[in-house]
């Protein structure tokens, strides 16, 4: 984060405006509260990951995110906000964090007059577990954040597609064409049959054959798009197919990983918390967690790394929580309801676990010589 001035704004409470945005590589959202910290207005905006289309391009979304929500309070566009979290996925350098600061002052100075900006996960964490836990974002990408009761952050993924995003939707669509394209070859066989994933993937992708995919692999490859064909196995899990099942078994596996990585970290007061070491899963994979749930929990039973721990969603966006880090940057004290911005949908503790029964077979080895497609 960036250092800065600390300002006495008391004397002007009834002014006081503080916006946060939370940044997908999909979408984003922006919060402005006030100085009670009840939100105002929210606007919704495109992808905010420098990475993906640089400085220039995400300071201008950012800068028209901020606008619009300015002319829904009816603020001058002249008359900055007292602050401005941005909590975005890609933002978790200090140099790269500073430079993105540096392009919104310079081009769009009156968006706001104090910026604080760190990565999706801190804002998701601090939007409802105050003295630290993990947070796990599954969505398009992954990502998951420790942060002790001491301050100390402690990451595990987020690296992106081409050495990351283990237990993300990008990770299940790009495991369900491996699967295909292996079986197709003769490579190795998939562990279940292709008999839904395979028509499922043509269609999608307007593919016919193999070959055909490549163009949305290399040439016009979109991450989002993608990513979104994780829909379709979502769809076969709800038929039942064998295949989907077990990749969405073998994504709550990954998932659990990030988690015992992290807890194996994390400071012994947390993991003594009432419920256990805290978790807030953030992401559209989690709407999948019935899914998920026997590779997740037996993963974790198994490691014998954890006793116990609670699994939380959020009530609320996580712009929230970048409004949270805005506030505090400017020394801005208000009552945050942290309990009412998350709910537990799963508890955990191994005294009272049962693990699941289900049998996922090894695959039989068989050998066909493959035909070449290198690109």
């Amino acid at each position: 984060m960036i250092r800065q001035e600390m300002v006495d704004l008391s004397k002007y409470a009834d002014q006081i405006r503080i916006g946060g945005i939370e940044g997908g590589s999909t979408s984003s959202t922006l919060i402005i509260i006030d100085a009670q910290g009840t939100p105002l207005t929210e606007v919704k905006g495109p992808c905010t990951n420098h990475w993906s289309i640089g400085m220039e391009e995400t300071a201008a979304r950012i800068n028209a995110m901020v606008e619009k929500g300015k002319q829904n309070l009816e603020i001058p566009e002249s008359v900055p906000l007292n602050c401005l979290g941005l909590s975005l996925t890609g933002c978790e350098e200090e140099n790269t964090n500073r430079l993105l600061i540096e392009t919104i002052k310079n081009t769009y100075p009156n968006i706001a007059k104090y910026f604080v900006v760190s990565s999706d996960t801190l804002g998701s964490l601090r939007t409802g577990l105050p003295n630290g836990g993990i947070v796990l974002i599954a969505g398009t990408g992954s990502n998951g954040l420790l942060i002790n009761p001491d301050g100390k952050t402690i990451g595990c993924g987020g690296w992106g597609h081409m050495l990351g995003d283990e237990g993300s939707a990008y990770k299940i669509a790009h495991q369900a064409c491996k699967y295909v394209f292996d079986e197709v070859d003769g490579l190795a066989p998939a562990p279940k049959p292709i008999s839904y994933v395979w028509p499922a993937m043509r269609s999608y992708f307007n593919a016919p054959e193999l070959k055909d995919m490549l163009p949305h692999l290399y040439t016009n490859f979109n991450k989002s798009v993608f990513s979104n064909f994780a829909k379709e196995i979502v769809i076969g899990c709800e038929k039942g197919d064998p295949l989907c099942l077990y990749i969405f078994r073998q994504n709550g596996e990954l998932l659990a990983k990030h988690i015992l990585a992290l807890s194996k970290k994390a400071h012994a007061d947390l993991k003594l918390e009432h419920g256990g070491l805290k978790v807030i899963c953030v992401g559209s994979v989690w709407k999948s967690w019935h899914f998920m749930k026997n590779g997740f929990l037996d993963t974790i039973h198994d490691s014998r790394t954890l006793d116990e721990l609670s699994l939380y969603r959020l009530t609320t966006s996580a712009a929230i929580g970048a409004c949270y880090l805005a506030a505090e940057k400017i020394n801005w004290i208000f009552t945050k309801p942290y309990e009412k911005n998350m709910e537990k949908f799963f508890h955990y503790k191994r005294v009272n676990y049962v693990k699941s029964v289900e049998a996922l077979p090894e695959p039989e080895t068989k050998f066909v010589t493959c035909g070449g497609k290198g690109n």
